[in-house]
């Protein structure tokens, strides 16, 4: 129940952040228009996606648009850093997202095509990101080597680092210590010291991170 309920808050506050409520939300600016519905198929970064009341609209998810993904990113991200969030990895294809709900600002370019401005992936326990995520300010860092992170209950977590990328293309790998991160891996931390498949470097630190 916890879960369900957290859902329908985030799809509220989706509804909130892109200007409206329910399937289609509320009419903004000219040709400006607030979706939410599920993503039906994936073609490099076109997404097409399927309303509740049917309608289907192609939406292009644009290099300029702003993403948000809750509880994995703090605060929005660029193309580059929501893909590598989703699967660990940039191949122009973001396939991990069909099958999702997500919330999205769009400008209409015709009738059934649209490009995305801002655009929120709303959780889904049947649907669950195909890597594991976990969110935290990082305490050490080896480049090459390893990284720790603390999670916003004080608990410490270890990831090895091998053929890491690193999320924004020209991070300063001098910055990481200190900032705010997303690590992506391809096994459950919980289960010990797991390979840090991507690390996605934030802009900001979470509201829990300790003062410097």
């Amino acid at each position: 129940m916890k879960i369900l309920r957290t859902i329908g808050i985030l799809a509220l506050v989706a509804g909130l952040v892109l200007g409206g409520t329910g399937s289609v939300l509320a009419q903004g600016p000219p040709n400006k228009s607030g979706l939410f519905g599920t993503v039906d198929s994936v073609s490099g970064y076109d997404v097409t996606l399927v309303t509740k009341e049917g309608s289907t609209v192609v939406v292009t998810l644009t290099e300029t648009a702003k993403y948000m993904v809750p509880r994995e990113t703090k605060g929005p991200v660029n193309r580059d850093g929501f893909e590598t969030v989703l699967d660990g990895a940039i191949d122009g294809d973001i396939t991990a997202i069909e099958g999702r709900r997500i919330a999205v600002l769009v400008t209409f370019t015709n009738e059934s095509t649209a490009d995305a401005i801002r655009l929120m992936l709303i959780p889904s326990p049947s649907s669950p990101l195909s890597h594991a995520h976990r969110v935290g300010v990082v305490d050490a860092f080896t480049a090459g080597s390893s990284i720790t992170i603390i999670d916003k209950d004080g608990e410490p977590h270890p990831f090895a680092l091998n053929g890491t990328v690193y999320r924004p293309d020209d991070i300063d790998m001098g910055a990481i210590t200190g900032g705010c991160v997303t690590v992506v891996t391809t096994g459950d931390p919980k289960l010990g010291t797991a390979i840090a498949k991507a690390i996605v470097l934030h802009d900001e630190l979470p509201d829990w991170a300790p003062e410097p």
